[in-house]
């Protein structure tokens, strides 16, 4: 199925229509990634990234609460049954709850308020956050040794080219910013790639620009054998970057 910019727009429509049913119980609609930066790319990007605060009085009155939850649960439904991708688990947030380290910088300064109050100076995330948010380079990293055996394959299925490309844009979306995580740099997806390119000079980061041009082409996945090149260099990339953050974790343990 193929997905344009106005499927974006009417999902965002259709979802910004349904909680605005419980309008006076939301503190804040927060939309961030893609849609909250501007730079959608239909096809790839999630539909809708956002944040749905519900002011504190609502989970202290029962009727209300289960009022709030229905209306939200559908919808989320109806943006589930419309999205031609996994939709993200969800949760609802009370306007005091933290929200997770690795998405407070996304959510405060690359995002969009949609509904309610602007209260992004306002959102926090907890030290065991933080601490968590640290490890998620190492865990990242993991996801990347299954696609190891494909170098090894001569020819390649235009499902597996679309499994390469899909581990291509974990590399070049959440490789930089759980990096930076690790370094204790919090630097959202916009600005990821130059911190992490400021804090470890000597790391050769070109697979980075050579998988964000193919992202921008139309046929990005019709050519196995660049696939196969830039997954070999991307798999190798995530190793140094590896060996340079344990070493940089390392001295700092010592010190």
């Amino acid at each position: 199925m193929s997905v344009t910019l106005k499927d974006h727009e009417t999902i965002l429509d259709e979802f910004l229509e349904d909680v605005s049913r419980i309008e006076d119980d939301v503190r804040s609609f927060v939309l961030f990634g893609t849609a909250g930066r501007g730079n959608i790319i239909p096809g790839e990007s999630d539909l809708m990234d956002a944040y749905v605060f519900l002011k504190h009085e609502v989970f202290e009155d029962k009727e209300q609460f289960i009022k709030a939850v229905e209306v939200l649960c559908g919808a989320f439904i109806g943006y589930a049954e419309k999205s031609p991708f996994p939709t993200h688990a969800y949760f609802y947030w009370d306007e005091r709850d933290p929200v997770p380290g690795h998405f407070r910088r996304e959510m405060t300064t690359f995002s969009r308020i949609i509904l309610g109050e602007d209260i992004r100076d306002k959102i926090r995330s907890t030290p065991a956050s933080y601490r968590a948010g640290r490890t998620a380079f190492f865990e990242i990293r993991r996801m990347g040794m299954p696609m190891m055996p494909y170098l090894h394959k001569k020819e390649w299925s235009e499902r597996e080219c679309q499994a390469i490309y899909n581990g291509l844009l974990v590399i070049v979306k959440h490789i930089p910013m759980s990096a930076c995580m690790a370094l204790n740099i919090w630097a959202g997806l916009p600005e990821a790639d130059e911190e992490l390119r400021k804090a470890l000079p000597d790391l050769d980061t070109t697979v980075l620009d050579k998988i964000t041009m193919l992202r921008y082409e139309p046929d990005r996945v019709a050519d196995p054998e660049r696939l196969r090149a830039l997954l070999k260099e991307g798999l190798m990339f995530v190793e140094e970057l590896n060996d340079q953050l344990v070493a940089r974790v390392k001295d700092e343990t010592f010190h």
